[in-house]
């Protein structure tokens, strides 16, 4: 590939021998190439390319109108948690939250704050990924001695979450969030009394949910194979039928869909153990 444009410091343009365009990030791009120049294997990071030749020019406006003191920070950010994430994130991200915590400083210049009103249920259903959205902040506060709120930690969990999604897709990722608050309420509701959040079978519930979800908005659902047992947890476990039966009701409700009978049996098996 070679050098088209220079965007900054770490992200610049580059086309392969068929004129098919690239956004390429490497550390200090800008001072080891020059337009037209030949780009070596080790000095690319990260590899981006949009068919949609409008959203690529988007993307190349950011790259290039972001302040370098800002781009340096964000950039090693983001790759922080590259680090922390191996292989979970898809390659977007490094363009999609570069442009949102772009957005994040520009409106912490002009002393704008808005409420995250899903920041209590990230933190709660996506505890690993608003920990990482906090350190990413701290570090980012600390080199550019700003104070980012705690908002934006939520907001970068919900890009973290996004990007583990096979077609990331940021409106689906905040329904889910709603809709584990909604699951979450419908245990409690079924049981009257409080969940244990603190527990093992808490844990692996919640990340069954957001699997199950994934699985639902993706169409991916476990098929109904062998479900003989199905019967004998129902049996054993009615309160825990019935919960599972309203959970499978309410999001077929909410997304349109019919739910497997071996998904609702996974469902059972995980609330039996978080009421037990």
């Amino acid at each position: 590939m070679r050098v088209v444009k220079i965007l900054n410091n770490n992200y610049i343009l580059a086309a392969d021998a068929d004129g098919n365009e690239y956004i390429v990030m490497g550390k200090g791009l800008r001072f080891s190439y020059q337009i037209g120049s030949e780009l070596k294997e080790e000095s690319i990071r990260k590899t981006f390319v949009s068919r949609d030749e409008k959203e690529r020019g988007r993307w190349q406006q950011i790259l290039e109108n972001v302040p370098d003191s800002y781009a340096e920070v964000i950039q090693e950010a983001i790759l922080m948690a590259d680090r922390a994430m191996p292989g979970k994130l898809n390659g977007q991200i490094f363009i999609t939250l570069f442009d949102h915590l772009v957005f994040a400083l520009e409106r912490l210049e002009k002393k704008v704050i808005l409420q995250n009103r899903l920041l209590w249920e990230i933190r709660q259903f996506y505890p690993k990924e608003f920990a990482l959205g906090e350190v990413m902040i701290a570090h980012m506060n600390d080199r550019l001695h700003v104070t980012l709120p705690e908002e934006e930690a939520g907001n970068i969990a919900f890009h973290l979450v996004n990007a583990q999604t096979e077609n990331p897709n940021m409106e689906q990722t905040l329904l889910a969030v709603r809709m584990l608050k909604d699951i979450f309420r419908i245990v409690q509701f079924s049981f009257q009394h409080s969940i244990r959040t603190d527990s093992v079978h808490y844990t692996r519930f919640v990340t069954h949910m957001q699997f199950f979800l994934q699985r639902v908005m993706e169409h991916k659902m476990l098929s109904d194979n062998d479900v003989a047992i199905f019967k004998q947890i129902k049996d054993s476990s009615p309160e825990s039928y019935v919960c599972a039966d309203r959970i499978s009701d309410y999001v077929k409700k909410t997304l349109q869909v019919d739910i497997p009978q071996e998904e609702v049996l996974y469902l059972m098996l995980h609330i039996s153990r978080i009421i037990s």
